[in-house]
């Protein structure tokens, strides 16, 4: 008993220690690319201007100090919950991005569910029953998801659904306009439109989801469909495996014991999914008008904003680290010689 906590506080604390190195490290390359993009002062002062004016806006924001001090003053806001106040829309950035993580949250959790519902089924059976004609198909699927871009399927799935067979509404936000947003609760229009027991809201809502997450699932899929295959291909190719088989065990025990070697991959490559589709999810949300933390990223880049960019990215790689840290406390626990490694 003590010896299986004392595994795990080591293994927690050295897992929460790579986390912060990982976030100090996001933090100096931010910090260091957005100083790259411009000088946000001329966007202040407007196209009517004097070197007095820019001389003056550029001492108040700091930005005349040395970089090492400008970083040093950011970390320290940062330590305080402050992300700075966005030069485009006014607003401090934990304001912009509470507004916004809830549509990036909902858009990026349907298209993972509707990425994993194909991709891992698909997978074991193809890796189960390898050289199938199943297999070859959703090889084919796999691959060419890879292969095409995740913009330019949301274009033309907005030819074919909406402009040629006006199946679904105009790719414009997260609502149709002639439906009004539920009452917000969570922030997802689709929970907060079951919780209000609206259910006009809740399928207009669904309809708006539908292309943007069908786009994401078909192109972040083929990784968690390849993991899939190849982790069952290879679990039941192993000795144990033939063994099993040759004492006569019951296809479900054979399962059962093929399964917990095959969740670990599986699982880990989920999480890497879900934190890419926080922060991939750009092009998309830019196509569909779609007002998640993308599109606000988007348009801070177009106007030299540093604060909500570092703050997206910041909370784009905490999120990133965190579901990995959850995805491998998950498997310590189904492993654990995971969490025993370098003890």
């Amino acid at each position: 008993m003590l010896a299986s906590a004392r595994s795990w506080g080591i293994y927690l604390l050295r897992r929460l220690v790579y986390l912060m190195v990982s976030l100090l490290g996001v933090s100096i390359i931010t910090f260091s690319a957005t100083r790259l993009l411009g000088n946000p002062v001329y966007l202040l002062v407007g196209t009517t201007y004097t070197k007095e004016m820019v001389e003056n806006m550029t001492r108040e924001l700091g930005l005349d100090r040395p970089v090492y001090e400008q970083y040093a003053r950011y970390m320290a806001n940062l330590l305080r919950g402050e992300l700075g106040q966005s030069r485009y829309t006014f607003n401090p950035v934990v304001v912009d991005i509470q507004r916004r993580l809830p549509a990036t949250l909902e858009l990026a959790t349907y298209s993972l569910l509707l990425g994993a519902l194909w991709a891992i089924p698909a997978g074991a059976l193809a890796g189960r029953y390898r050289g199938s004609l199943f297999a070859r198909l959703a090889d084919f699927i796999a691959r060419t998801g890879v292969s095409v871009p995740n913009f330019w399927l949301g274009l033309i799935l907005i030819f074919l659904l909406f402009a040629a067979f006006h199946l679904l509404p105009p790719p414009l936000g997260r609502i149709a306009a002639d439906a009004s947003p539920p009452p917000a609760i969570t922030g997802w229009y689709t929970i907060d439109s079951l919780l209000a027991g609206n259910l006009n809201t809740l399928w207009a809502s669904l309809k708006q989801l539908v292309m943007p997450a069908l786009t994401l699932a078909f192109t972040t899929s083929p990784s968690l469909f390849q993991i899939t295959r190849n982790t069952t291909e290879a679990v039941y190719s192993t000795d144990y495996m033939r063994t099993a088989k040759a004492f006569g065990l019951s296809p479900w025990t054979i399962t059962r014991y093929a399964l917990k070697n095959i969740l670990v991959p599986v699982l880990t490559m989920l999480a890497m999914t879900y934190g890419y589709l926080i922060g991939g999810t750009v092009l998309v949300e830019v196509v569909f008008a779609w007002p998640g933390l993308g599109l606000y990223a988007v348009d801070a880049m177009n106007h030299a904003d540093y604060e909500p960019i570092m703050g997206v990215v910041l909370l784009s790689a905490l999120f990133y680290i965190l579901v990995y840290l959850a995805a491998d406390i998950i498997n310590s626990m189904i492993d654990p010689r995971i969490r025993m490694e370098g003890i």
